[in-house]
């Protein structure tokens, strides 16, 4: 039995800091890509703080995000809310959790039975088990034990409700802490409170800059690809529910966090579950080799000799990790899009994005200056119960004014509710922006459901008619509008325009005629024209393409037509296609490379090239250039940035160089410029912090 020491949560010492390392950012061919990445120097303290419910749900979805903020010398803490002991009790429960242990010191560079420091952490529910591994004291892990049980609900609605579930919603009143074996921690039991309580503490003592949790409104059952699903959907949900109580008990923690807190950058992910087995996969390269590697050393796939007696890993994963397909994709939540760095009505730049829960704007000292102020909160309305999602659509109307759409997610303090709504704000003539407007969440015809709403997008058109589409429950698209020329125009109500088993991520772009394109990928890419006229009605459109492992991004070209940017399903390669105006798309690029990423990718069309970025292999900003669109060869890259990001943006400045911009974990904007006249060898990264 491991000699433990008893600690109380208040007292818990914080570890060092450490940054990221130096590193020029090189252009190099897309077979030299695959060899070396340059991560920036990030301009703060990051730290990550996970909350998952069982103790591989890091590994099949969180990951390689994980693996990445290891990298960043940040501090890595995660949280398991059961012991996961399903019917193998104790011991099985003990094995799960040598086993991620041997998959996070693997993940910091040590030997996979590397020892390590664990004490017993005295938390409002009873006691815990804090272990930080002795080689690297920044990786910690913290085991609450909450038993799993044989609880199948007290009523045939809500049998299928899982312990922690049931806990959040009510059901039950409290649950009890189950001790593995070769723990010295005692007995305990949580209530609701206590539990939203102890995770508040953590996040009060561990200052995360990145929160990190499963999806709190996965996809509904029975709407969408059912053959794709795996058998072990629960409830409602096509996810375990435990995963998305454990959501649900984050958000309301993170809610007493930050009230606690105050004004911070801390930000909150989300990823979804069991939901990767439902669309193509993304993953591919290096990274989809990492993570299943990881999952084979917390599954004991090799069988080694550890001296633990009750094994040294979960021999029910083993070394078969890919077969659920859960594993060949990682997928966030809020997918969010790519069009957040606009150019303002006087020619600066600004870059908007939510960081601690509200939205911040970025602005360029003057035009093409490459030069920011620091990032400030866009309006002060911001509640402390109720905040945005990690994710902004950014529009600009014909006075280049900004629009911004947002989903808002609410925590009700409350017993067992957790709603969220879109919201918009615009810019005034003054620059200040208005209060959020609530539009609330389409409810689908079929499911009767106004949750599991997907992120918003939106676009101004020809007209100067503000545009805002999302996903419904039913997996078919929504659509609301509002006159942004006429004064005391109103929002018509929501409307469902169609669709059929959509994905979330939707895209739009603008013609030349100042018409509407709004884009949307299923089985089929999905494509709407809506007419600039006060009567113009959607024409719907499907295409057959190849298919896609995240959500497309489309930009209109000027002269008509448009292109298109994803990644290939499976393999994870970047990927362009072309389209006349009026006619089919086509692959149009040669061998773009970016396996190893994942999500929505930036495009912005140059002369006759294009750029593409994404959150590349090892979380960092992958840029991506090829000179000539429809020639083979001639593809330069850049591995660099602060990382792990979400998703990067592209534009074109004052001075026609091409500007990506991230957010880094630690909540800073940052820039690089591309003068594609005189190809750098390197990206300079410059980082700009919030006031």
């Amino acid at each position: 039995m491991p000699n433990l020491s008893r600690r109380e949560l208040g007292l818990l010492g914080m570890g060092a800091l450490a940054l990221g390392a130096f590193g020029a950012d090189h252009a190099v061919t897309a077979a030299e890509a695959d060899l070396v990445a340059y991560p920036a120097r990030l301009a703060g303290r990051v730290a990550f703080l996970h909350v998952v419910a069982h103790p591989d749900d890091d590994l099949y979805f969180l990951n390689p995000d994980i693996a990445d903020s290891v990298r960043t010398g940040g501090e890595v803490t995660t949280v398991v809310l059961t012991s996961a002991e399903a019917g193998g009790g104790a011991s099985f429960a003990a094995a799960r959790q040598h086993g991620l242990r041997s998959a996070y010191a693997r993940m910091a560079g040590a030997e996979d039975d590397a020892p390590w420091r664990r004490s017993v952490l005295v938390t409002r529910g009873g006691e815990a088990e804090l272990c930080e591994l002795e080689a690297d004291a920044r990786v910690r892990l913290v085991f609450l034990d909450i038993s799993m049980g044989s609880y199948t609900g007290s009523t045939p609605e809500d049998e299928n409700h899982t312990p922690l579930a049931a806990l959040f919603q009510g059901t039950l009143t409290t649950r009890p802490v189950l001790q593995p074996s070769e723990t010295s921690i005692t007995a305990g039991v949580y209530t609701r409170d206590q539990l939203v309580g102890t995770l508040t503490d953590l996040m009060d003592h561990f200052l995360p800059t990145v929160v990190r949790t499963m999806d709190p409104d996965p996809e509904r059952r029975g709407i969408g690809p059912k053959e794709r699903a795996w058998l072990t959907d629960s409830g409602v949900h096509t996810d375990n529910e435990d995963h998305t109580a454990a959501a649900w008990f984050t958000y309301a923690a993170y809610a007493d966090h930050r009230a606690r807190r105050g004004p911070s950058a801390v930000r909150l992910d989300s990823y979804v579950g069991y939901g990767n087995a439902r669309w193509r996969h993304n993953l591919g390269g290096s990274s989809a080799r990492e993570k299943l590697r990881l999952l084979g050393v917390y599954g004991w796939a090799d069988r080694r000799k550890c001296g633990d007696p009750v094994g040294c890993g979960d021999r029910t994963v083993g070394g078969d990790a890919a077969r659920p397909g859960w594993s060949q994709s990682t997928n966030l939540r809020h997918v969010g899009t790519t069009d957040w760095l606009r150019t303002g009505p006087d020619g600066r730049l600004r870059a908007f994005a939510v960081v601690g829960g509200h939205a911040v704007v970025w602005s360029e000292t003057a035009p093409g200056s490459g030069k920011f102020s620091p990032g400030k909160a866009v309006n002060a309305d911001q509640s402390t119960v109720s905040s945005l999602t990690p994710h902004l659509a950014v529009s600009v109307g014909l006075d280049r004014r900004a629009q911004l759409v947002g989903l808002r997610a609410a925590t009700d303090p409350d017993r067992g509710t957790w709603t969220q709504e879109v919201v918009v704000s615009g810019e005034r003539p003054d620059g200040s922006f208005t209060p959020w407007t609530a539009l609330g969440a389409p409810t689908g015809a079929q499911t009767k459901d106004a949750h599991a709403v997907g992120c918003p997008t939106a676009i101004v058109d020809g007209r100067g008619m503000l545009h805002v589409f999302v996903r419904n429950a039913d997996m078919t698209v929504s659509w609301r509008r509002r006159d942004l020329v006429t004064p005391g125009a109103t929002w018509t109500d929501w409307r469902d325009i169609g669709g059929r088993r959509v994905r979330d991520g939707l895209t739009t772009a603008l013609t030349p005629e100042g018409d509407i394109e709004l884009h949307a990928v299923g089985r089929t890419l999905w494509t709407w024209r809506i007419g600039a006229g006060a009567t113009g009605e959607p024409q719907r459109t499907h295409s057959a393409l190849p298919p896609m492992g995240d959500p497309p991004t489309v930009h209109a070209l000027q002269g008509g037509g448009a292109l298109l940017a994803a990644r290939a399903a499976d393999t994870g390669v970047l990927t362009v296609l072309s389209r006349p105006s009026g006619g089919a798309w086509r692959p149009c690029a040669g061998k773009l490379g970016g396996q190893g990423g994942f999500g929505v990718v930036a495009i912005q069309p140059h002369g006759g090239g294009v750029f593409l970025a994404q959150r590349g292999r090892r979380g960092v900003v992958e840029v991506v250039w090829q000179a000539q669109v429809g020639t083979a060869g001639g593809v330069r890259r850049w591995l660099g940035g602060p990382g792990p990001i979400l998703r990067p943006s592209l534009t074109v400045d004052a001075h026609g160089r091409v500007v990506a911009a991230a957010i880094g974990p630690e909540g800073a904007l940052y820039t690089a410029r591309i003068n594609a006249g005189d190809v750098p060898r390197t990206l300079t990264w410059q980082s700009t912090a919030l006031a």
